[in-house]
């Protein structure tokens, strides 16, 4: 009798462990849902999204509601609350690359009057970190924690040209191609000789691929042991970014990257010291 109750004592503890995990897990969920394309949602069309009861959903809502990560708006649908705002400061704050990058991007922003940007590697999309932007672009131009399509980025390419092919093949499957342009890469073929390219160059190019009349150069950022843990772009007009004009441009944007690389530790780069 003793087993027997100490074994259904044990078996009662982990359900209530597996359903507060469930819980914590679909309150996470709900907060993925949001956007930069959808940034206020309903109730009902977070319920869709999760394939759960509207009253189940209302309940894992209440709660990131009353911990500040969601707000109500005042036609009843939800959008990030400040919190969330706190917690991404602090999440940024902590990221090593960022760090080192920023005094860099401004630089090379200063060097060549173009928009600069960072990104790393999120799940087949590049996720902006930062940016600095000159005179006469709007500062919303990129934002950071913005996602893009990893394969239609000069960002993107110059980090995925040092992933195992497998992998980028398995993140295009899942996700799809989901271009932007015209000019976005759309079949395996070409992505694979882009990605070569890219490797055998050290640097990639966006070619109207992400937006119509915009060109982009980025370089590859590497750690301590030598892996591409972030990447370094500078964007601009089409008319601006001619071929002649981002030869000279692409050596400056290269030695950023080496010198945020260097910080970094990487050995590689100890003439950016």
């Amino acid at each position: 009798m003793e087993r027997a109750a100490k074994s259904a004592l044990t078996n009662s503890a982990g359900a209530g462990r597996r359903a507060r995990s469930q819980t914590i897990e679909r309150a996470a969920l709900v907060l993925t849902c949001f956007s930069a394309e959808e940034p206020q949602l309903g109730l009902a069309e977070l319920a869709a999204r999760l394939e759960l009861n509207p009253s189940t959903v209302y309940r894992y809502v209440a709660t990131l509601e009353d911990a500040g990560l969601l707000v109500r708006n005042q036609r009843g649908g939800y959008r990030l609350g400040l919190r969330v705002i706190e917690l991404a400061g602090i999440a940024l704050n902590q990221i090593e690359v960022r760090k080192h990058a920023l005094d860099e991007m401004d630089r090379l922003r200063d060097e060549v009057n173009l928009l600069t940007n960072l990104a790393v590697l999120l799940d087949g999309d590049v996720l902006h970190l930062a940016h600095s932007a000159p005179k006469g672009i709007p500062r919303m131009y990129t934002a950071m924690g913005r996602r893009a399509v990893a394969h239609c980025t000069s960002l993107g390419k110059a980090l995925l040209a040092h992933r195992p092919w497998a992998e980028t093949r398995a993140a295009i499957e899942r996700h799809g191609w989901r271009p932007y342009t015209p000019h976005s890469i759309a079949d395996f073929a070409r992505l694979e000789r882009e990605l070569a390219t890219v490797r055998a160059d050290g640097h990639a190019v966006d070619r109207e691929e992400r937006r119509a009349g915009v060109v982009c150069l980025a370089a590859p950022i590497h750690d301590r042991a030598g892996e591409v843990v972030a990447a370094l772009s500078v964007s601009g007009s089409e008319t601006r970014m001619t071929e002649a004009f981002r030869r000279r441009v692409l050596p400056r944007v290269t030695e950023a990257a080496a010198r945020v690389s260097f910080r970094l530790g990487y050995q590689a780069n100890a003439a950016y010291l």
